[in-house]
C-alpha cells in the first residue's frame, strides 16, 4: 500500500509574498505619486491612479493568500506530488526514479523568515540550470523533510533496484573500467526486472 505524507508550507511563505507585494508597490506603484508635484497632472490623475491601483492590490492579497492555502506538497512511496494554483490548479509528480538531485535555495528573505526551499532536477531537466522539475517553497525544517526524502528514495531504489544515483556515478567514477561495466550490467539487469514485473 502506498504511504503518503501531506506537507504543506509554513505560513512565513505568505509573508514572503506580502513583502514582494510591498517591494513592488513601494518601487513600481509609489514613485507616480510623486506626479501631484506637476501642476499640469496634478490631484486627478493621483485619485484616478490610486483607485485603479487599489483594486488590483486588493485582488492580489485575496489571491496571495488563497494561492498559499492551496500548495500542498505529498510524499508517496514511489513518487512526490505537488500542488498549487488557484485560478490554474497544477499537480506535478516526479517519481523517485528519475530525480537526479536537490538543491536547497534560501534568498534573503527566506534567511529572514526562517524558511527554505528544496528544487527537485530530473533527468529531463538536469541540462537546465535554472529550471527544476518541481519546487517546494516555504519550509520551516527544509532540511529534515530533504534528509525525508533522500531516506525514501533510497528505500524505492533499493526496493526497485532501478536508477544508479548521482552519488553512485560519483563513486563509480574512480573505479576500474571493468567495475563501471559491472555495475552498469547490474543497472540495466535490475532495469530490465522492474520493466517485466510492470
Amino acid at each position: 500500500m502506498d504511504k503518503k505524507r501531506a506537507i504543506r508550507p509554513d505560513r512565513n511563505l505568505l509573508a514572503k509574498y506580502y513583502a514582494y507585494l510591498i517591494l513592488v508597490i513601494l518601487f513600481f506603484i509609489f514613485p507616480w505619486f510623486l506626479l501631484v508635484l506637476v501642476p499640469a497632472v496634478g490631484v486627478p490623475f493621483v485619485v484616478i491612479f490610486t483607485m485603479v491601483n487599489a483594486l488590483w492590490i486588493v485582488v492580489a492579497i485575496i489571491l496571495l493568500s488563497r494561492y498559499y492555502r492551496s500548495i500542498e506538497y505529498e510524499m508517496r512511496d514511489e513518487e512526490l506530488i505537488v500542488r498549487r494554483g488557484v485560478i490554474t490548479k497544477s499537480e506535478a509528480t516526479v517519481p523517485y526514479r528519475t530525480v537526479t538531485n536537490i538543491d536547497v535555495k534560501r534568498g534573503p528573505l527566506d534567511r529572514m523568515l526562517g524558511i527554505g526551499g528544496l528544487h527537485i532536477h530530473t533527468a529531463g531537466y538536469s541540462g537546465q540550470e535554472s529550471s527544476a522539475e518541481a519546487t517546494l517553497d516555504g519550509l520551516r525544517d527544509y532540511e529534515g523533510i530533504l534528509a525525508d526524502l533522500r531516506a525514501v528514495m533510497h528505500r524505492y531504489r533499493a526496493r526497485t533496484g532501478v536508477a544508479v544515483g548521482v552519488n553512485d556515478v560519483e563513486e563509480l567514477a574512480g573505479a576500474s573500467t571493468d567495475a563501471v561495466l559491472h555495475e552498469i550490467l547490474a543497472e540495466l539487469r535490475a532495469l530490465r526486472r522492474h520493466v517485466e514485473q510492470s
